[in-house]
């Protein structure tokens, strides 16, 4: 997802993919993690930083990593 423009989906998506990772306890994260493929994970944990950092900027004054 980094480095192309992000569509309306892909911001959907990336907030679906936080809130649904955020809500996991740690052992059920892990669980999901550990039966995707690299790739897949990679993609996953892509999507769960950008989520993050929506909902941060969202919430807050600042954009995600300013001071």
């Amino acid at each position: 997802m980094f480095g192309k423009k992000k569509t309306e989906d892909d911001a959907i998506a990336a907030a679906v993919v936080h809130t649904l990772l955020s809500g996991l306890t740690p052992e059920h994260r892990s669980g999901v993690l550990g039966e995707l493929t690299d790739d897949q994970r990679r993609l996953v944990l892509d999507a769960e930083l950008e989520g993050r950092q929506d909902r941060w900027n969202r919430t807050h004054d600042t954009k995600w990593g300013e001071s």
